[in-house]
């Protein structure tokens, strides 16, 4: 095999290097067929492309590539939850992801106090909250309408400097970045260290929900689920947004008495499947993944039931839903650092390391959206190197091709390789490429 100029092998057999053009940097740009086209003003031969859909794939299969770092301005570290934006609103632009800052500059567990806002495409970054109010953040949810942002919080530290989740709080944005309500034990006693978030819009219905891991000085008020149903025009409830409360399981394994913000364990991740009104929350405290049925309409506590329990899962930490193929996907704690991907009736079907050279207990936070293609892309956070991540279907991402005269071509970077023409002999030689606008 021939070796590209980069020193790769090239994967075609392509007779010699004379000739070559670059002819497209490419995001997501498919090619299928090169086939001769009509002969253009100039004389030159324009090669069509045909697109091949890219079916879904298993996590082992897609591309992962570096976003941008997750440190704050004011040096927060430790990123915990993301989330993506649905809609432009504010500060706020659809498709950005934010990420929420655990730790302090200092590295201190439970004193971050930053939410950023990442562009993708770019890598640039902004800041979208800063305020003690969102004290250890460690989930974010965002209304589909994109009209409010939802903010769990550990913290902040009790009156004797102890941050141990009895003080949390979830913490209610406008996509402004200003203010609206924030939820605590001074509410209701339902708010016991907060953990992942999630929302619903069910028929313009919007529920909220979020886990208890508990009080890790006493060992109680973990183990539970609630749904919150915010009603902002409604009859006055006396609670932030005339908001209604809803236990929807209790029982869950839960953190032990003597644990502190470094330390925590119980329901962890969660997300809504508006396919089967179903809730799925992780627990790295017994390594389960469990699923709430009928957690948008419930009235009151209903048994959760067991998705899948150890095998793949070690410390499992957010979870979302691969939007390709409806399957459940799952991030690993302090146990690995694999990325699970798992059916919703608990068959694993692929798992992944995502930081193979890094100590585990790097990996947080987890949220799926797709491109413009339709193609799945997956974000994750890296907490060893303060880093977002995300994961494409090969082809998706960042690359280009470059073609011969004689019809040759080589791929880089994320260009997926169709095929060549190098071999074959042809009336006029290639000069061009050029992609179908459906690719």
């Amino acid at each position: 095999m021939p070796t590209r100029p980069d020193g790769a092998t090239a994967r075609w057999g392509h007779r010699g290097w004379a000739g070559l053009l670059v002819v497209a940097s490419a995001v997501g740009l498919a090619v299928g067929l090169l086939a001769v086209g009509p002969v253009a003003a100039s004389g030159a031969t324009v090669a069509k492309t045909v697109s091949t859909p890219h079916p879904p794939t298993a996590v082992g299969s897609l591309v992962d590539r570096t976003v941008a770092s997750t440190v704050a301005p004011n040096g927060d570290t430790n990123p915990y939850d993301l989330a993506v934006v649905p809609a432009t609103a504010g500060l706020l632009v659809a498709g950005d992801i934010l990420v929420a800052d655990f730790n302090n500059a200092a590295g201190t567990s439970g004193l971050g106090t930053s939410v950023v806002e990442i562009d993708p495409a770019t890598g640039a970054s902004n800041l979208f909250v800063q305020a003690p109010a969102i004290a250890g953040p460690v989930g974010i949810a965002i209304n589909p309408v994109n009209d409010l942002v939802w903010i769990g919080t550990y913290g902040p530290a009790t009156a004797g400097g102890v941050i141990d989740g009895s003080t949390s709080t979830v913490a209610v944005y406008k996509p402004t970045g200003a203010p609206v309500a924030s939820f605590s034990a001074a509410n209701s006693p339902t708010f016991s260290g907060v953990w992942g978030q999630a929302v619903s819009d069910v028929g313009g219905h919007v529920a909220f929900y979020w886990p208890n891991a508990g009080n890790g000085t006493t060992g109680t008020g973990g183990g539970s689920v609630y749904r919150l149903n915010p009603d902002p025009t409604g009859s006055p409830t006396g609670q932030p947004l005339n908001s209604t409360y809803t236990e929807l399981t209790s029982g869950l394994a839960a953190t032990p008495a003597g644990s502190t913000a470094a330390a925590p364990v119980g329901p962890r991740g969660m997300v809504f499947d508006a396919a089967n009104d179903t809730l799925y929350v992780t627990n790295d405290a017994d390594n389960r993944i469990v699923a709430i049925p009928n957690a948008d309409t419930a009235t009151g506590p209903v048994a959760a039931t067991v998705v899948l329990s150890g095998g793949a899962l070690d410390t499992p930490q957010q979870i979302t839903i691969d939007p390709a193929n409806g399957n459940l996907l799952v991030v690993n704690g302090a146990g690995n650092n694999d990325l699970v991907e798992l059916t919703t009736s608990g068959r694993v079907v692929a798992t992944r390391d995502l930081a193979p050279s890094q100590p585990p207990g790097g990996l947080f936070g987890l949220t799926a959206t797709t491109d413009a293609n339709g193609n799945p892309v997956i974000y994750y956070d890296n907490a060893n190197t303060n880093t977002l991540h995300e994961l494409t279907v090969p082809g998706a991402g960042k690359g280009y091709w470059l073609v011969a005269a004689d019809g040759g071509i080589f791929s880089y970077g994320d260009a997926t390789f169709y095929g060549s023409t190098g071999g074959m002999h042809l009336n006029k030689p290639i000069v061009g490429m050029a992609a179908d606008r459906a690719a």
